[in-house]
C-alpha cells in the first residue's frame, strides 16, 4: 500500500470517527426523543478546498439524508461564501434552499486554517415541530410551502463565536416544542463545535495540504469502486415507473418515472416523464430527489465502500423544474421524505433491475404516517410520531429475505425503547408483532408485516396520511408486490375509523388506540423457486400459513407433524 493510500485511510478513518463522535454527542445531549431515542438525524463532514463543497465523511444515520444534506450545505456556502468567519454557525431548513421538507434542519460550522474555511462539520435533523398551522409539521391540508411550516433561509445563528440571541429566540418562539427545541439545537451546535476542535487538531498535525490530498484519494477510491459496479451492468437505457397513491388533495396515482442510462461507468437518471408538481404536499425538492436516487444507487453497491462525494461523481440526475420531483415555489413539500421519496428510490431500483437484477431489492418506504399530539399536565405540548407503527416494509434482495424492522432508507433510525417511549409520552404499546401471510412472496420473501397497536392515555388528536394502499411496494425479478397498508383510529370502539387516504386531527379520548397493519416488503424472484425448507421454517415461525405455503409457494406441508410432502409439492409446483 503506497503512502497516499495509507494517508487516505488514516485521515479518512479519523474523519469518519469524528462524524460518529458527533452522532454520539447529539444522541446523548439532545432533549427530543426523536434524537435521543429514534436517532432521526445524520452527521457529516464536508470539504471546502474548492469552489463547491464535497462530502468527505458521514456517520450512520437516517439514510434518506444521504445526499440531501449536500444541497443544504451548498446553499449555505453560496450565501455566506464571502462572509464566513471563525466561530460562525449556519442554519437552514427551507426546501427551496437545499432542504428536503421544512422539518429537516441543517446546521453547519466552518473550520478555518490559515484564515481559509477548509472543512465543515454538519448535522441534519428531523425536528419534532416546525411551527405552521399543524403540530408536528405534517399538514395534509397544505396547499403551499408556508402551510408546511416555518421557512428558515440560510442564516447565521452564531457570528464570530457570539450567539445571535435575537435570531435564536425568534426560531424557538415559532415552535410548539420549544422545551425540546432549544436543547436539540444546543446538541447539534455542540456536536459541530466538538468536531471543529477535533478537525483543528488534525489540521495542526497534518496540515491542510496533506488532509486535502488524503480526502482527494479517498473520494477517488470511492468513485472507482462505484464506477466498477456501474461498468459491470450492460449499456443501455432502462425505464420504470411507479405511483404514489394520492397527493392528499384528491389527485390520485402521481407518477414517478425513471429512465436510467448506463454508458460505460457513467449513469444518467432522468425523471423527465414524471407527473407535474402536485397540489398536495408530496412534491420533492431537487435535493430530496437526488438523495433518494443515490439511496437507490448505494443499495446496489458493496457496503464497505466509504460514503463520500465519490458516490455522486459517476451519476447525473435530470429532474425538470415544475415536476413532482423538482417543484417550483411555492409548491408544498412537507411529506416529500416519505412520499414521493419512496417512489423515487423505487423507480430507480425497478429500472436498474432490468440490467442488474441481482443488485436490487430491500427498498420500501411506503409508510402509513399517523402522528399524535396533545398537551402534558404541565402545559407543554407533545408530538408522538408513533415510530413503532412505521416498522416493517423492508423488501427482499438476491439470496436474502427481507430483514430487520426498518427499510433501507431508515436503517440509521433506531427503534425507540418501548419503556422509554412510555415514559416520554402518555402512551402504551399494546402490540408489536409479526403477522402471517402479510408480505411479498418470492424466492426470497420480504420482511413480514406487523400488527401494531398504540394506546394514548390522555386526550389527543391524530392525523393519518396513508400510502402503499393501492400502489404497494414492488417486488423484483418476478417477486410479488407487498400487500396494502391499513390503519384504524380509535380501534375497538364505536368511533373506530378505517382511514382510506387521509384523516386530519381526529380526536381520541383517553385510552384511544391506533392500529397499524404495516405491510411487509416486496419479494425477490419467483415464489415457486423458494427452497421448501425455508417455507417450512416460516410456517413453524408463524410467518406463513400452511394454506399460503401451498397456494403461494407450492409447498405441501402436513398440519399434523409439520413436515413437507415432497410428492404433493412436486405436483403443486408443476400445476
Amino acid at each position: 500500500m503506497d503512502q497516499k493510500m495509507i494517508a487516505s485511510q488514516v485521515i479518512g478513518g479519523s474523519l469518519d470517527a469524528v462524524a460518529r463522535e458527533m452522532s454520539a454527542t447529539v444522541t446523548r445531549t439532545a432533549r427530543s426523543p426523536l434524537f435521543n431515542e429514534a436517532h432521526d438525524f445524520t452527521t457529516g463532514i464536508f470539504d471546502l478546498s474548492g469552489r463547491k463543497s464535497r462530502l468527505v465523511a458521514q456517520a450512520p444515520g437516517c439514510t434518506l439524508h444521504l445526499y440531501a444534506i449536500v444541497g443544504a450545505v451548498d446553499h449555505l456556502i453560496d450565501t455566506f461564501r464571502y462572509d464566513l468567519h471563525p466561530g460562525d454557525i449556519l442554519l437552514v431548513n427551507d426546501p427551496y434552499h437545499g432542504g428536503s421538507h421544512s422539518l429537516d434542519w441543517t446546521i453547519v460550522m466552518p473550520v478555518f486554517y490559515n484564515r481559509k474555511p477548509i472543512l465543515l462539520p454538519a448535522v441534519r435533523s428531523h425536528m419534532g415541530d416546525n411551527g405552521g398551522p399543524v403540530a408536528g409539521g405534517y399538514n395534509p391540508n397544505s396547499k403551499d410551502i408556508w402551510q408546511d411550516g416555518l421557512r428558515i433561509p440560510p442564516l447565521k445563528i452564531y457570528e464570530r463565536g457570539e450567539k445571535r440571541q435575537d435570531v435564536f429566540d425568534l426560531i424557538v418562539a415559532n415552535n410548539r416544542l420549544s422545551h425540546w427545541l432549544e436543547g436539540d439545537l444546543d446538541a447539534m451546535i455542540g456536536a459541530c463545535k466538538l468536531a471543529a476542535s477535533r478537525i483543528q487538531n488534525m489540521l495542526d498535525q497534518y496540515g491542510a495540504e496533506e488532509m486535502v490530498g488524503a480526502m482527494d484519494e479517498r473520494i477517488t477510491y470511492t468513485e472507482r469502486r462505484v464506477r466498477d459496479e456501474i461498468a459491470s451492468w450492460p449499456d443501455g437505457t432502462y425505464s420504470a415507473e411507479t405511483f404514489a397513491d394520492h397527493d392528499f388533495q384528491g389527485n390520485r396515482d402521481i407518477k414517478v418515472k425513471a429512465s436510467v442510462t448506463v454508458s460505460g461507468s457513467d449513469l444518467h437518471i432522468d425523471f423527465s416523464d414524471s407527473s407535474p408538481q402536485a397540489e398536495g404536499f408530496i412534491n420533492s425538492p431537487l435535493s430530496n430527489t437526488t438523495s433518494f436516487a443515490f439511496v437507490g444507487i448505494s443499495t446496489c453497491c458493496d457496503e464497505d465502500i466509504p460514503i463520500n462525494e465519490g458516490y455522486m461523481n459517476p451519476v447525473k440526475v435530470t429532474a425538470p423544474l415544475g415536476t413532482v420531483v423538482n417543484p417550483e415555489l411555492p409548491a408544498p413539500c412537507g411529506h416529500a421524505t416519505a412520499c414521493v421519496g419512496a417512489e423515487i428510490a423505487e423507480a430507480v431500483l425497478l429500472a436498474i433491475s432490468e440490467c442488474a437484477p441481482k443488485r436490487v431489492g430491500v427498498n420500501a418506504h411506503k409508510l402509513p404516517l399517523a402522528y399524535t399530539n396533545g398537551t402534558d399536565e404541565d402545559g407543554n405540548q407533545w408530538v408522538n410520531l408513533n415510530f413503532f407503527g412505521y416498522t416493517g416494509g423492508a423488501g427482499a434482495a438476491y439470496e436474502t429475505d427481507g430483514w430487520g424492522l426498518y427499510p433501507a432508507v431508515m436503517t440509521g433510525v433506531t427503534l425507540p425503547s418501548i419503556e422509554m417511549n412510555e415514559i416520554q409520552y402518555p402512551s402504551r404499546v399494546l402490540r408489536h408483532e409479526y403477522v402471517a401471510d402479510f408480505t411479498g412472496a418470492g424466492k426470497w420473501r420480504g420482511t413480514p408485516g406487523l400488527d401494531v397497536q398504540i394506546q394514548h392515555l390522555a386526550d389527543s388528536s391524530t392525523s393519518v396520511m396513508m400510502a402503499g394502499v393501492r400502489n404497494t411496494t414492488k417486488g423484483f425479478a418476478s417477486g410479488q408486490d407487498a400487500p396494502s397498508n391499513h390503519v384504524i383510529v380509535n380501534y375497538g370502539t364505536d368511533e373506530a375509523q378505517d382511514v382510506e387516504e387521509t384523516a386530519f386531527a381526529l380526536k381520541m379520548p383517553p385510552g384511544g388506540i391506533i392500529q397499524f397493519h404495516r405491510a411487509g416488503g416486496g419479494g425477490w424472484g419467483d415464489p415457486l423457486e423458494r427452497d421448501p425448507e425455508l417455507v417450512l421454517e416460516d410456517v413453524k415461525n408463524g410467518l406463513v400459513s400452511i394454506t399460503a405455503a401451498a397456494k403461494t409457494y407450492g409447498v405441501a406441508i402436513s398440519a399434523e407433524d409439520l413436515t413437507i410432502d415432497d410428492e404433493k409439492t412436486k405436483q403443486l409446483r408443476k400445476q
